[in-house]
């Protein structure tokens, strides 16, 4: 009866430790009880609670926090800073410079991984995030932030006398420095653990050319080795986007403009692999795009109208592909698209194996289907099957490669675009190292 009639905070929490001590339903009972007149406050949090005391405190701030934590039980602030890292990142404010690096490498790298034994291939992963337009005052710097890093040259961001701030709205207003639609994100993160080390956040106005994105990434790796983060903590061994068309210009002038060298490591393996891109950059840095949006570009062409023409002649669109996947559960991710084509390949092989089966249009449906499901299974297994070998990895993506490069050679742009192709080429060639 309490218990209706009043909010016990973290009721699950205090019946889960009781019962972990042993206690009887009478121990439990008054543990309820005390809780209710403000004897008891339960204590423990997991990862859960921790999450949303971080939401609390990034969106509300400490006061709304100290509420909630009063009110809720959620953990404190004292707690947060006990339980979980915060990383202190140095805006950007004015154009991007080496000062913004280096602070970020050695405030969020090099004073954070102390304990470090053996040095880890690195990847910089680069991307945009969506943020309010304004500008923001930084008091600390006494600063005006918030504006594009490529315009801001045009001004001084120091607030120094009223005419300063007039100025900068002025500029604003004349649209020659812009407010950030988003930030550009860089991080950075170690092949084999899970953490992201962000290095660089920048507001953008989204005019910038390959150009400039070559020389922040350039900037990037220059900074990487003049901080000795590659002595410390690792060497970058690739890039990695999302396929911007920006910056994936950008990134082929940097990470494919020389043959890999014949004194690396990787030549004798690789060199004995015909057809295999061996192209990267400065110190044999490759060029790598987000699998999952590989995967998604893929999944945009088979939906659309045009869809993808192969060698029987067939078009493999959504108005076909509906017809069929009505035969299998839903799918809504990208991923599961893919699955489901395959699955379905899988499971009408008596009908791709009668060549005396009535149902020709149909047969003929379901063996471009399975052509397709070849094609993509090539590509799909080796991000998402952990168990294969290296070399099991590479045959997987050289069947593709064959296939992919067969039917492009067929059907040209009805297969895939030439955009499309220049997105998978570098992803499907790069053998981990």
């Amino acid at each position: 009866m309490a218990i209706s009639e009043h909010n016990i905070p973290r009721l699950q929490q205090i019946v889960s430790v009781a019962l972990g001590n042993g206690a009887s339903v009478r121990e439990i009972i008054n543990k309820l009880e005390d809780t209710l007149e403000g004897a008891y406050c339960p204590r423990g949090y997991g990862a859960d609670d921790l999450d949303i005391a971080t939401l609390v405190y990034r969106l509300g701030g400490r006061q709304l926090l100290f509420a909630l934590n009063q009110k809720l039980s959620i953990p404190s602030l004292r707690t947060l800073r006990t339980r979980a890292a915060f990383t202190t990142i140095t805006p950007t404010i004015g154009t991007i410079r080496n000062e913004h690096f280096d602070t970020n490498i050695q405030s969020g790298i090099l004073s954070t991984r102390t304990d470090i034994t053996s040095l880890h291939g690195v990847s910089i992963m680069i991307d945009e995030m969506a943020i309010e337009e304004m500008a923001v005052h930084y008091s600390k710097y006494n600063k005006i932030g918030g504006l594009c890093w490529k315009h801001s040259n045009l001004i001084d961001p120091v607030l120094r006398t009223y005419d300063s701030t007039v100025a900068i709205a002025q500029k604003i207003h004349d649209e020659e420095v812009h407010l950030g639609k988003e930030v550009t994100v860089i991080g950075v993160a170690c092949f084999g653990e899970d953490e992201l080390y962000p290095i660089l956040v920048a507001p953008t106005c989204k005019t910038e050319d390959a150009t400039d994105m070559e020389g922040v990434l350039g900037r990037a790796l220059q900074r990487w080795k003049a901080t000795g983060t590659d002595q410390t903590v690792g060497p970058i061994w690739s890039l990695a986007t999302d396929g911007d068309a920006t910056r994936r210009a950008a990134g082929h002038r940097l990470f494919i403009k020389q043959p890999l060298s014949m004194e690396s490591p990787l030549y004798g393996i690789l060199a004995n692999m015909p057809g295999l891109n061996m192209w990267t950059g400065d110190n044999n840095v490759t060029l790598d795009f987000d699998l999952k949006h590989i995967f998604k570009r893929i999944c945009t062409l088979i939906r659309s109208p045009a869809g993808i023409t192969l060698n029987n002649g067939r078009v493999i669109n959504a108005m076909m592909l509906a017809h069929y996947l009505v035969w299998l559960p839903a799918y809504d991710e990208a991923i599961e698209l893919i699955r489901a084509i395959i699955e379905l390949t899988q499971s009408q092989h008596t009908l791709l194996n009668d060549s005396f089966s009535p149902d020709v249009n149909r047969r003929a449906d379901l063996m471009s289907i399975a052509l397709l499901s070849d094609v993509i299974e090539s590509f799909l297994i080796p991000f998402i099957n952990v168990n294969l070998s290296l070399t099991e990895q590479v045959q997987y993506l050289s069947r593709f490669a064959h296939l992919s490069f067969a039917l492009f050679r067929s059907h040209r742009r009805s297969f895939m675009s030439y955009q499309l192709g220049q997105y998978i080429c570098p992803k499907v060639s790069v053998v981990a190292k």
